[in-house]
């Protein structure tokens, strides 16, 4: 009998296991139907919103916005409240190439450290303080073209930092073990906290941006962001990309808008900061 409780009860955990991706999932549904409850479906635009905080982008050197942007034909997620104007960022060379070795034909296409973002450092956008962090997860297997997720949660490795009374960032699919700082930490604008990896919900490597008004991912209402000092331009990897895959480039129309000294970014867009 104890032999069996035993096994019922780890039979039971992993089965929990296996699901949480799918209550995860749920939870975010549930999540963005709260936070329009909660905000009285007045939710946070660039028209009704301004950032407290000034912000750069959270890496250094040329990146590439893959996805995201202010409005619904840019965003990945435009569904999902928390995630409306998160932004994928990852890093094209100059031949439209994502990592070294060719196409996704090349074994390279499953080795996360030849992606060119990979191992990169990620920084602070601006000061603040660490107030949530997870740092155990793997990094997940990748063809560079369907997501898969090797932990049970979809960030992978986090950092959530708190810039003031309303504004929180997280950075996530963090490198495992990479992440500098712990909750409680203040940290400063371009401090390093961590490097750019694959771990949870991702189909390669890249960098999840998004501003949010509280610390909880599932809860809290994204934010549009206005960035400051940083130098954009239409990408030639990005369109290079795409006619290497014999495929459509999704809309980007739209996608830097410039707004006294800051600009609201958005997809197709090669950014750095100056």
């Amino acid at each position: 009998m104890g032999n069996t409780r035993f096994y019922l009860f780890y039979l039971f955990a992993l089965l929990i296991f296996i699901d949480l991706g799918f209550y995860l999932t749920l939870l975010q549904i549930f999540g963005s139907f709260y936070a329009k409850i909660a905000n009285k479906f007045k939710l946070a635009s660039k028209e009704n919103y301004t950032c407290k905080s000034n912000y750069i982008l959270p890496f250094t050197g040329k990146w590439n916005v893959y996805n995201g942007g202010t409005r619904k034909e840019l965003s990945h997620s435009w569904g999902i409240v928390s995630q409306r104007y998160a932004y994928d960022f990852i890093i094209f060379d100059d031949d439209g190439n994502v990592f070294s070795g060719g196409d996704y034909k090349h074994k390279n296409a499953t080795l996360v450290e030849k992606y060119h973002c990979y191992g990169k450092d990620i920084i602070a956008a601006a000061d603040g303080t660490v107030v949530s962090v997870s740092n155990g997860h793997p990094d997940s297997r990748t063809n560079g073209q369907m997501a898969y997720c090797n932990t049970w949660d979809l960030r992978g490795n986090f950092v959530v930092i708190q810039h003031n009374d309303w504004e929180y960032s997280l950075s996530s699919h963090l490198m495992p073990g990479s992440i500098t700082v712990k909750a409680g930490d203040i940290v400063k604008q371009g401090d390093v906290i961590a490097k750019c990896g694959n771990s949870g919900n991702s189909s390669e490597p890249h960098l999840h941006f998004q501003l949010q008004t509280s610390k909880n991912f599932f809860f809290a209402v994204g934010l549009p962001i206005e960035f400051t000092n940083i130098k954009a331009q239409d990408s030639a990897g990005y369109r290079l990309w795409h006619d290497k895959m014999g495929i459509k480039p999704r809309p980007s129309e739209g996608n830097l808008e410039e707004i006294g000294d800051k600009y609201y970014i958005g997809r197709g867009l090669d950014v750095e900061n100056i």
